[in-house]
C-alpha cells in the first residue's frame, strides 16, 4: 500500500513566502524559461479569477456513500498534464486518441480545463465535494470553453463513457473507492471505442497492476511520480 495524500494542511503552500520558495526551487528544477511561463499562467488565472488552489476537503459537503473516502486536493498544472501526456505518448509509441478525458477526484477542475486546452474533444471531471464542483463550474465559465462539465457526484456511481480515450487519477480516493471505480471500468471495456489509457498520478495502491496492463512508472524531477496502463 502507497500514502494515500491525507488531509492535510495544504493551505501553507499559497502564502507569499512558500510562492517565493517555490519560485526559485522552479528555477533551479525547471529553469527561467519554465519559472516565467508558470509565473504568467498563474497571473492569468488571477486576473480571470480562477481559484486552482490546493484545499483540505474534511469539512466540505460531500456526496455518496464513501464521504471519508476522499483525500486533500491538489490540482495538476497544465505544464505537467502536457508532460505526462507527452511520456505516455512516447511509452506507446502513437499519439494519443483525444477524444474524451475523465478526471475522477476533479475537484476545482483544473485537469479538465487543461486537456481541453491542450485538445481533447471532450473532457468530464467527477467530484464528490459541492463547494470544489462549484467552483469548478466557475472556472469552467471563466475560461469560457466549450464541452468541459463537472458533475456533483460519487466515482463510484459514473461509470466511464464509451469514447473515453484517457482515464485520470490524481490520488483521488483511498483504494476501497478504487476498487468500485476499477470494476466500473471493466465493466464497461466491452463499449470503449478506442484504446484506453489510465493514468495514476501518486498512486496509493498497486492494485490496478492486476486489472490492467501496466505499461511504465515515471517518476519526475519535482518528485511526483504517474503510473501508466492500458485498460
Amino acid at each position: 500500500m502507497r500514502q494515500v495524500n491525507a488531509n492535510i494542511e495544504v493551505e501553507d503552500e499559497n502564502k507569499i513566502l512558500n510562492r517565493i520558495e517555490g519560485v526559485f526551487t522552479s528555477l533551479k528544477k525547471n529553469g527561467f524559461s519554465s519559472t516565467i511561463k508558470k509565473i504568467n499562467e498563474h497571473l492569468s488565472y488571477k486576473a480571470k479569477g480562477v481559484d486552482f488552489k490546493s484545499q483540505n476537503i474534511s469539512d466540505l459537503t460531500k456526496t455518496g456513500e464513501f464521504k471519508e473516502e476522499g483525500t486533500a486536493l491538489i490540482s495538476t498544472s497544465k505544464d505537467f498534464l502536457t508532460k505526462i501526456f507527452n511520456d505516455l505518448e512516447q511509452t506507446i509509441g502513437k499519439p494519443i486518441k483525444k477524444t474524451v478525458f475523465i478526471d475522477y477526484g476533479s475537484g476545482k477542475g483544473s485537469a479538465i480545463i487543461h486537456a481541453k486546452n491542450i485538445g481533447f474533444e471532450k473532457t468530464i471531471g467527477i467530484e464528490f465535494a459541492k463547494e470544489l464542483h462549484d467552483i469548478a463550474v466557475a472556472n469552467i465559465e471563466k475560461f469560457n470553453i466549450k464541452n468541459v462539465e463537472s458533475f456533483y457526484a460519487d466515482a463510484t456511481s459514473f461509470p466511464p463513457p464509451s469514447d473515453v480515450s484517457i482515464i485520470y487519477f490524481n490520488n483521488p480516493f483511498t483504494e476501497v473507492v478504487m476498487e468500485k471505480v476499477v470494476q466500473n471500468i471493466l465493466n464497461e471495456k466491452k463499449n470503449f471505442t478506442n484504446d484506453v489509457y489510465i493514468i495514476y498520478g501518486s498512486a496509493s495502491t498497486d492494485m490496478l497492476k492486476d486489472k490492467f496492463e501496466f505499461l511504465k512508472e515515471v517518476i519526475y524531477a519535482n518528485g511526483a511520480r504517474a503510473d501508466f496502463y492500458k485498460v
